[in-house]
């Protein structure tokens, strides 16, 4: 897979993080792209973890540390997470923590780890109100299931999908992914309040 692709796919699936107004997001690649993709990410600022290897893909989890370590300290997560096991002051053992955690989930060992939500930055109402729930009773869905705050989360998704289609629109053109995320932080998109 080349770098244009990857650069396509990292558009597609974590525009919101390249924009940063989401702290993180899942990516999933072809296996065995690890050095295209680090390519594609250098100058961005963004870091990455491996999470899972399967036979065809790696799922990454992509975030942008400053931010992702603001969510981490956030006292009601930051409770929430110690509850499910973390230790929220090593950003490396929050990461390994999930990396083993969605392990044993892909390989059929563990239940799904529900608390990715609130590593992908979902409010944690919506994180909880899923597991309550088991999945059902939202009363909306796009990025996430929403069971709190649906006028919060309407306007998150549509800031999501605006900058989902800033960044694929700049993907065509040619644009790197560096230049896109620095074009889309010195715009200074605002976050959804």
């Amino acid at each position: 897979m080349g770098t244009e692709a990857i650069g396509y796919l990292i558009g597609q699936q974590c525009a919101p993080v390249l924009a940063g107004v989401k702290p993180s997001n899942l990516l999933i690649v072809e296996k065995g792209n690890q050095a295209s993709l680090g390519h594609v990410l250098r100058g961005t600022g963004l870091q990455r973890r491996l999470l899972y290897t399967s036979r065809e893909k790696d799922y990454w989890f992509l975030f942008e540390p400053v931010s992702f370590r603001k969510l981490l300290h956030d006292s009601e997560k930051e409770r929430y997470l110690k509850n499910c096991g973390y230790i929220t002051d090593s950003l490396y053992a929050v990461l390994s923590k999930l990396a083993d955690r969605f392990a044993g989930y892909k390989q059929g060992d563990e239940e799904f780890p529900h608390e990715i939500g609130v590593l992908l930055g979902y409010p944690l109402g919506d994180v909880k109100g899923f597991i309550e729930n088991a999945g059902q009773n939202f009363k909306m869905s796009g990025y996430w299931k929403v069971y709190d705050d649906v006028a919060y989360a309407g306007r998150v998704f549509g800031l999501y999908e605006q900058v989902k289609k800033t960044v694929l629109e700049l993907c065509t053109q040619g644009m790197g992914i560096p230049d896109i995320r620095n074009r889309l932080l010195e715009a200074g998109i605002p976050a959804a309040t």
